[in-house]
């Protein structure tokens, strides 16, 4: 008895250090809770979403997460590595505005000479431990080190493992101008060593404007927040960025909602959007859009192009891993939306789009 008491006590002991290690971060506090306290999005103790969320989990949490990590699913991973494009990332020039998709949300936009680094993850996991929610085969080439040294700004949609990454961000923080979020997440970046300083957090509705006549709009997004225990201490959000030239959308990760048609009509039409499409289930409905779904916010907010990301790069849902891009291609002609899908690394220039790439065909 003595014994197995022991371990036990090890076992917590261990628990306890673990969950506060510095990737697991650290909840807002000071001046920074105290506005997040003034915002109207935050209510009892915790941020709300402008409509509310119910998350059908058939089995109960335990249950479902259970059955998630070690059940057998079929075709969520790719037989063959994903293909990706070799680009030298720190030789594009900065004449032109341009995107290259980085995998899953992860990817480098120029606009305006203005080089902006969107929820990067380059570790090849999203999880607490390294060997939980792997990336694919090929779906990881990139890594700090093979970004430009002059990154302007850092967007940041919300705080989970699969946009927001300790070692990641700790390689970056010499990189960056400065990093634009929803409220309480400079604590992440604060606690990993970036200035305060550089660290602009935004409610929904506000704006910051940057050089080159480029202002950047936080905006909302139908989802949730927060890395272990604790739901919604931080505020996940979409971006508007508008320059003299363009009007670019990010939906960040979100749940179908009246929000898109807001937003389309207050500040649409956009010339390019990146929409997350991937990691849904029925289950989570209200957090994750279905494809078609997709293509539905992509019209409201009046999107003439669409990347399509949040796929093809980590299994976090039960689908099979093509279906979110096949799903996609097969509604989309009910829908004036122009979509674009690049292999990771290929870079994208605004001004003259490609033909649509269904890369994913050719794999099993």
């Amino acid at each position: 008895m003595i014994v197995i008491l022991a371990v036990i006590a090890a076992l917590a002991a261990f628990a306890l250090y673990f969950v506060n290690t510095p990737q697991f971060g650290r909840a807002p506090s000071g001046a920074r809770l105290e506005r997040i306290m003034k915002s109207p999005n935050f209510k009892n103790g915790v941020f709300q979403n402008q409509e509310p969320i119910v998350n059908h989990l058939e089995d109960g949490f335990l249950v479902s997460f259970y059955k998630f990590i070690f059940e057998k699913r079929e075709d969520l991973r790719p037989q063959q590595s994903i293909p990706h494009v070799d680009t030298d990332l720190k030789a594009l020039g900065k004449d032109r505005d341009f995107i290259v998709w980085l995998g899953h949300s992860s990817f480098l936009l120029q606009l305006s000479g203005h080089r902006f680094l969107v929820d990067p993850v380059f570790n090849g996991y999203v999880s607490p431990v390294s060997f939980l929610m792997t990336a694919f085969d090929g779906s990881n080439p990139f890594k700090v080190s093979d970004l430009p040294d002059d990154i302007d700004t850092v967007l940041l949609s919300h705080d989970h493992w699969d946009h927001l990454e300790y070692s990641t961000t700790v390689a970056l923080k010499d990189k960056i101008g400065q990093v634009v979020t929803g409220l309480g997440n400079g604590e992440y970046y604060e606690m990993w060593g970036v200035s305060p300083k550089k660290i602009h957090e935004l409610d929904y509705g506000e704006e910051i404007s940057l050089a080159d006549n480029i202002k950047i709009t936080v905006t909302p997004a139908r989802h949730f927040s927060g890395r272990f225990l604790k739901e919604n201490p931080t505020e996940p959000a979409s971006f508007v960025i508008s320059t003299d030239r363009i009007k670019f959308f990010y939906s960040g990760d979100s749940g179908y909602g009246k929000h898109f048609k807001e937003i389309g009509e207050k500040y649409g039409p956009f010339d390019f959007a990146v929409m997350e499409d991937g990691q849904y289930d029925m289950q989570w409905h209200n957090v994750h859009m279905l494809p078609e779904e997709v293509l539905m916010a992509s019209s409201e907010i009046k999107a003439k192009a669409v990347l399509p990301v949040h796929n093809s790069k980590f299994v976090l849902a039960n689908h099979n891993w093509k279906d979110p891009l096949e799903s996609l291609e097969k509604f989309s002609d009910k829908y004036n939306v122009e979509l674009v899908t690049p292999l990771i690394g290929q870079v994208i220039y605004l001004d003259q789009l490609p033909a649509s790439d269904k890369w994913w065909q050719k794999l099993k």
